[in-house]
This record gives C-alpha cells, sequence and structure tokens, in this order.
C-alpha cells in the first residue's frame, strides 16, 4: 500500500503515489486513446493527461515518472500559445521522443479566442494548427483551451461542427461523452486555492474509472517556485 498525500500537496511524490494507488487496487493505466480503443470502461482505469499550458519542463518531469512507473499518458500540446513555442529547439525534439515511448500527443486549442484577438478566420487557424501537429506527431485527438482571463469556449464550437474535425481526421475531442459519462473526472481546482475538484485518491478507492486531468506548471519536485 503506498502512503496517501494531503489533498493539496502538487508535488512529483504525490503523483507518483496516485499511479502506484492505482495500480495496487488493479487498474489499467492508459492514454485518452487508449481509453477508447478499450471501449471506455467504467471501473478499473486509470486515464492520464496532461495539458501543457506553459512551462514544458514541468511536463517531462511528470513524464519522468510515468516512464519509472512504467505508464503512459496523453499531452495535449499547443501551437498558438505565447508561454513557450512548441517548435522549439527544446521543446519539440522531447515531445518526439515522448512520441516514440509511447506517450499520446494531441492538440490543445483556442483557435477561436486566437482568431478573435488576431482577426482571422478560426477555421483558418484551426486547420493550420492542424497541418503543423500533423507535420510532427500522430494526432487523434484534440482537447479545447480556456484561459482563466479570457472566457471564450472553443468547446461548443467544436461540439457543434464535430464533422468538420472528423475530417481533419480526429478520432476524438477530450470531453467527448465516451470518456466523462463513464469516469470520474479529477482535475485541480481553486477554492479559493488550488485544490483538487475531488480527490483522486478517494475515486480510485471506488475503483471507478478516474479521468486525472492536470497541468504541469502546478506539479514540482521540491517547491513550487522550482520554474519561477
Amino acid at each position: 500500500m503506498t502512503t496517501r498525500v494531503i489533498n493539496n500537496v502538487f508535488s512529483l511524490d504525490t503523483y507518483r503515489n496516485i499511479i502506484q494507488e492505482a495500480t495496487h487496487n488493479g487498474y489499467v493505466i492508459q492514454t485518452v486513446q487508449q481509453f477508447i480503443d478499450d471501449g471506455c470502461k467504467s471501473e478499473d482505469s486509470l486515464v492520464l493527461r496532461h495539458d501543457l499550458d506553459t512551462k514544458p519542463r514541468t511536463l517531462f518531469n511528470m513524464l519522468n515518472v510515468e516512464l519509472e512507473c512504467g505508464v503512459r499518458s496523453t499531452i495535449y500540446a499547443r501551437v498558438t500559445a505565447n508561454e513557450y513555442n512548441l517548435l522549439g529547439y527544446t521543446v519539440l525534439p522531447k515531445l518526439l521522443a515522448a512520441q516514440e515511448e509511447g506517450f499520446e500527443i494531441g492538440l490543445h486549442t483556442n483557435f477561436l479566442e486566437y482568431a478573435e484577438i488576431n482577426g482571422h478566420d478560426p477555421l483558418y487557424i484551426l486547420e493550420l494548427e492542424n497541418s503543423i501537429m500533423r507535420s510532427f506527431f500522430n494526432v487523434t485527438g484534440i482537447a479545447p483551451h480556456r484561459d482563466f482571463n479570457y472566457l471564450h469556449n472553443s468547446l461548443p464550437f467544436i461540439e457543434n461542427n464535430w464533422d468538420r474535425f472528423k475530417k481533419l481526421g480526429y478520432k476524438y475531442q477530450a470531453y467527448d461523452d465516451r470518456i466523462m459519462n463513464n469516469t470520474v473526472y479529477v482535475n485541480e481546482n481553486f477554492s479559493p486555492h488550488l485544490c483538487w475538484a475531488r480527490c483522486p485518491f478517494e475515486a480510485i478507492a471506488e475503483h471507478k474509472s478516474v479521468y486525472l486531468s492536470t497541468h504541469p506548471h502546478w506539479w514540482y519536485d521540491k517547491h513550487p517556485f522550482e520554474e519561477q
């Protein structure tokens, strides 16, 4: 039995303990695409997802934990982001290496927000992001990105125009009913400070399938200021 840690500690040790707790309880640990391919079972699956919003090194720290534990996750990466460059000298090679190691890479996007701010056609931005991602990665999934301080949400557009996304080669979107209706969605939350919306250890103890969605820039090794 692993040692559980308190609710508001977002350390690599906490992340390792979540994975170990799930393994101890007989969970199958999967990427999002693997979970869908496996039939979206409502029990004993742990789906690992990372939204790479900023500070890429924090993501790779979490991937190292997964490699140690022998599991893999889905990484949704941004193309139009001020915080990092997907094609940067250090980011792209590491993401390509992660794909070679069996991690799933998907598109993290708010093409509507970007298009509105910069005066472009949203579908042009979407197709541009899609083309860049597919130049390097085997992309099957898309996850909308949404900034706290800008409320334009692309998810309704994705849901209402899914045929367009299928034509671009997408097999699922990250809030697909097949996923959400068969899992307990567990993510970080603010209430008012960073905490879990629901404790992952409690969800695992119930043997329900868990969809663990993380933002790596909030996770750390020794302390939260390592990447400042």
